[in-house]
């Protein structure tokens, strides 16, 4: 179990089949709890966790992809570490916060990793 409250990555052009795979490979299961047009409700199985799973499609702008994992109970320990696995797997552009969200925090800041495997730290501004 990690430290923090819970992950969200934001993916660049991937389709949901493609995440759904990835996911695959970390999970046991992947229970379909509510799936829309570009909404899409999991609960994730691992052993004896559920981890509940949302997944928005053009989440910002037309080419991003929000996967909100709403627990702490992953394998990763950041974002981050959730973006690089993603990124290591489909060769995708990820995003994360680049800080976990407190009040005063500039929420503009936004840890990238590119198709190539470049990490930086960009402004997003409007992202959420």
């Amino acid at each position: 179990m990690n430290t923090v409250q819970d992950i969200e990555i934001y993916a660049k052009s991937m389709k949901l089949a493609d995440i759904e795979r990835w996911l695959l490979n970390h999970f046991e299961q992947l229970e379909v709890m509510n799936s829309g047009k570009v909404v899409h409700d999991f609960l994730l199985h691992k052993g004896e966790a559920r981890i509940p799973l949302m997944i928005v499609e053009n989440a910002v702008g037309k080419a991003w992809t929000s996967i909100w994992f709403k627990s702490n109970q992953t394998s990763w320990q950041s974002d981050m570490d959730c973006g690089k696995d993603l990124n290591h797997f489909a060769g995708c552009r990820v995003r994360a916060n680049a800080a976990p969200w407190a009040d005063g925090e500039d929420m503009d800041t936004w840890w990238q990793i590119t198709e190539q495997g470049e990490e930086s730290t960009i402004s997003w501004p409007n992202a959420l």
